[in-house]
């Protein structure tokens, strides 16, 4: 067991994991937050804005300290709140084995960061571009990104001088069938 955990943590510089939401790791580490704010090891407040990160990207992310132990063998991971407070806890080794490992820190990877998740907020600009389409609105369905690409489309349909139906043969092909839903 300590070998595949060895293998597994080659050549990696964090030894972050992350595991999916459902998993039973969240039950173990809310009860871990739960005995660690009863000790006065991390605050409330910090243990449940962790929660909600870890919800909101649905993936619950610990660092991989060490392997302790030799008959009763466990693997030692720190749950680290954005505050840099850590609180320790023992996971199985197969629990480890099976985990994803995290491309960088969470803080690299901004995970701490639980805002709301943004929905279309954004309002068609007025820069002359007329939409052939009237329904649904553009800024209803599209975001910022894909009005300008679908924009750019448009307009080197109008530029070409040829039909949109022709246009779309010519670069995609004659069989090729677009339809719109």
């Amino acid at each position: 067991m300590k070998e595949l955990i060895k293998e597994k943590f080659v050549n990696q510089k964090h030894k972050w994991i992350w595991f999916y939401i459902d998993s039973h790791i969240l039950n173990e580490i809310t009860n871990t937050l739960t005995s660690a704010i009863a000790n006065k090891q991390i605050t409330s407040k910090n243990s449940i804005k962790l929660i909600n990160c870890f919800k909101f990207h649905e993936k619950v992310f610990i660092k991989f300290i060490k392997t302790v132990g030799r008959k009763n063998f466990n693997c030692l991971c720190q749950i680290i709140d954005e505050n840099n407070n850590k609180v320790e806890i023992n996971l199985k080794p197969i629990d480890v084995i099976n985990a994803s490992i995290l491309s960088g820190t969470p803080k690299s990877l901004k995970l701490y960061k639980c805002g709301k998740k943004d929905k279309n907020n954004w309002t068609k600009p007025d820069d002359g571009f007329v939409d052939p389409v009237e329904y649904p609105p553009v800024d209803e369905e599209l975001t910022e990104l894909g009005y300008q690409l679908y924009k750019e489309w448009q307009l080197e349909i109008q530029n070409s001088g040829m039909s949109e139906e022709a246009y779309k043969r010519k670069m995609f092909g004659e069989y090729t069938k677009f339809t719109r839903v």
